[in-house]
C-alpha cells in the first residue's frame, strides 16, 4: 500500500476514535434523553467507521467499494446557530453539533482530496466525503423534521 493512502487511512481512523470520544463523554454531560440516545447512536456509527477504514487499511487496495449516488445538501448547517458544545446540550444542540462536526469532515477529506497525488488515495478520500454528506443529510434531516416550523 502506498504511504499518502496509508497515512491517509490512519488520519481517518483516528478522526472517527477522536469522534466516538467526543460522543461517549458527551453523553454523561446532558440530561435531555433524546440527545444521550442521539449521542450513543452517533458513537456507535463512529466505532463502524474506524472498523470499516481498519479492514480497508489491510486489505490490498486498488478499487473502493463506495456507491456514488448523488447525496442531496439541504445546508441546514450553514444556516442555523448553537450547537458550540455539548455540555448540557438538548436534543436540537447535540443535532447542530453533529451536523456541523459532518461539514467540518466534508471540508478536511474535500482539502486531503485536493492535496493528494496518489489516484487511489483521492478515490479514498472521496468516498470519506460522499459517506460523510450522507451523514450530515440524516442529520439534517432529522432536525428538518423534528425543529423546522414552516410557513
Amino acid at each position: 500500500m502506498l504511504d499518502e493512502l496509508t497515512e491517509l487511512l490512519d488520519t481517518a481512523i483516528y478522526k472517527e476514535i477522536a469522534s466516538e470520544a467526543l460522543y461517549n463523554a458527551a453523553q454523561g454531560k446532558t440530561d435531555d434523553p433524546g440527545a444521550k440516545a442521539l449521542l450513543k447512536e452517533l458513537a456507535a456509527e463512529e466505532k463502524g467507521h474506524q472498523s470499516r477504514l481498519k479492514k480497508l487499511k489491510d486489505k490490498s487496495f486498488n478499487k473502493h467499494d463506495w456507491h456514488r449516488e448523488k447525496v442531496a445538501d439541504l445546508k441546514i448547517s450553514d444556516y442555523v446557530s448553537g450547537g458550540e458544545t455539548l455540555e448540557g446540550a438538548g436534543l436540537q444542540d447535540t443535532l447542530i453539533f453533529a451536523m456541523k462536526k459532518e461539514q467540518g469532515s466534508v471540508e478536511f477529506y474535500s482539502k486531503m482530496m485536493g492535496a493528494l497525488v496518489d489516484e487511489n488515495a483521492k478515490r479514498v478520500c472521496e468516498g470519506l466525503v460522499h459517506d460523510e454528506l450522507k451523514h450530515k443529510l440524516r442529520l439534517e434531516t432529522l432536525y428538518d423534521d423534528l425543529f423546522y416550523k414552516g410557513d
